[in-house]
């Protein structure tokens, strides 16, 4: 009986326990370097996950999404770098304690709820003034990546605040009980975020909420005619995505020790879509998997080829998306349907096989 349950997992629930495994194991294996690199790569991979939620259910392809990244990474960034007095760049102003509101981010408690309830609402406002406006397709695209285009040019103009062009560094690691946490300790609170936020956006995708947005994607009009309020809907998920995406902006933060304008507008923006793409949206598994597998081939490309990277990897994610319309995790989802769709099919003959020989030989 249980070797039978075992057999009808989905090829998805394989690849999500293979990969989970492979990444707890990942410390053990290499050194602090590598398992930092990981780490920066599962932070990737909630962040693709936030935008899978939303492109993938909703069909909401936001090409901004960075915003709520950076809006995340910028908070943590602050609170950690003022741990030991005013951050240098703020002191090269003649700055001598925190500007106004950003003194609350002192504590750092405090500033990791505020880089979750902060990005929530500048979703919900944005989703708010383009949802109840109608704005769909091409110009919901268009208008998203303009506000990715201004924020990251905000982010640039604020260098009294944001450090500017130069970003932030310097940044002191996340404590506990007054100790700085461990390349391991920290890998393992960043996995053990990514296994959360998997098992909560399973759940939210399955439920009676997440249905209703996958018919919000699929027929709009219908679902306003039975009576419901699609807009609402949208702002919704749009906010928890935001959300998710925020976590994931902080989580870049004691995982890369710094943070520059490129990680809040249109650049990381454009490369989590690539990211969706190459695994496969509308699938969890996919978001992981996709940007594991680009931020792996990055990584290892760069060192291997030198400036030409960037036009190899290219040819590889055109290779994929031609090929693998679905993205890589999509198309093997697609190959298990119709692998147990054969198998029942054949099982099914046979047993109308059986039922005839047994009549004939009455």
């Amino acid at each position: 009986m249980l070797m039978e349950k075992f057999k009808n997992i989905g090829a998805k629930k394989y690849i999500d326990i293979v990969l989970f495994l492979i990444l707890f194991l990942v410390p053990f294996f290499t050194s602090n370097f590598k398992t930092e690199l990981v780490g920066r790569f599962i932070v990737y991979m909630i962040f693709a996950i936030s935008l899978d939620i939303l492109w993938g259910s909703a069909g909401l392809m936001n090409l901004g999404h960075a915003i709520f990244f950076g809006i995340g990474g910028y908070i943590m960034a602050i609170s950690l770098a003022s741990q030991e007095g005013v951050p240098v760049f703020m002191q090269s102003f003649g700055l001598t304690r925190l500007p106004g509101v950003l003194r609350i981010l002192e504590s750092p408690i405090i500033a990791f709820f505020m880089g979750l309830i902060v990005p929530m609402i500048v979703a919900l406002l944005l989703g708010y003034f383009i949802f109840t406006s109608k704005v769909k397709g091409v110009f919901f695209n268009i208008i998203t990546l303009a506000f990715a285009a201004l924020f990251e040019l905000f982010v640039n103009n604020q260098q009294k605040y944001t450090g500017g062009a130069n970003g932030i560094s310097g940044i002191t690691n996340i404590k506990i009980g007054g100790e700085p946490l461990s390349i391991t300790q920290l890998y393992y609170l960043v996995f053990g975020i990514l296994i959360l936020v998997y098992l909560f956006c399973i759940w939210l995708t399955k439920s009676r909420f997440g249905l209703i947005i996958k018919s919000v994607r699929e027929n709009e009009a219908r679902l306003q005619f039975l009576g419901f309020n699609p807009a609402a809907f949208k702002m919704v998920i749009f906010a928890i995505s935001g959300m998710i995406a925020g976590l994931a902006g902080m989580l870049y933060i004691p995982m890369n020790s710094f943070i520059s304008p490129d990680k809040v507008g249109v650049m990381l923006s454009t490369s989590v879509l690539v990211w969706l793409a190459v695994g496969g949206k509308g699938n969890i598994t996919g978001a992981m998997v996709g940007a594991l597998i680009i931020n792996i081939l990055e990584s290892s490309l760069s060192d291997s080829f030198g400036e030409l990277w960037q036009l190899v990897l290219g040819v590889i994610m055109l290779v994929v998306v031609v090929f693998f319309p679905k993205g890589i995790i999509g198309t093997l989802i697609d190959f298990d349907i119709k692998l147990k769709a054969r198998k029942n099919v054949l099982k099914a003959g046979e047993g109308y096989g059986i039922f005839r020989t047994t009549r004939f030989n009455r």
